[in-house]
């Protein structure tokens, strides 16, 4: 059976988790499947809907220099502070301005308690 990749998209934690559950039961799956599926529930710091929420926030900030890649990893992460916010950028070639790293902290924050 040949395989076609149709799209290429980041996924957080808690959509890879439900994309794996999609697959079928766990005998259905491959062991690797299974492996990232257990990964995926035991890390995920956010149920779907909350991800789904803080993605949305995010998007919603319009910050041009801000990638699906990076909000994928700040929604796996959930930071706390901007040392843990700026991590999240470190080694790439974005540049937020300190308001800008301010907004997203303070979004993380507010999930962080749900």
């Amino acid at each position: 059976m040949e395989l076609k990749l149709i799209g290429k998209e980041p996924l957080h934690l808690p959509a890879l988790a439900k994309a794996l559950q999609g697959i079928g039961k766990k005998e259905e799956r491959a062991d690797i499947q299974n492996k990232i599926l257990d990964y995926a529930k035991a890390t995920a710091r956010l149920k779907e809907d909350a991800a789904e929420k803080l993605r949305e926030e995010l998007q919603g900030l319009d910050i041009a220099t801000l990638t699906g890649e990076h909000i994928v990893q700040i929604i796996d992460l959930l930071p706390q502070d901007l040392g843990e916010l700026k991590s999240v950028f470190s080694g790439s070639k974005t540049n937020l301005n300190p308001e800008q790293f301010q907004r997203i902290a303070d979004i993380c924050k507010k999930f962080k308690k749900e």
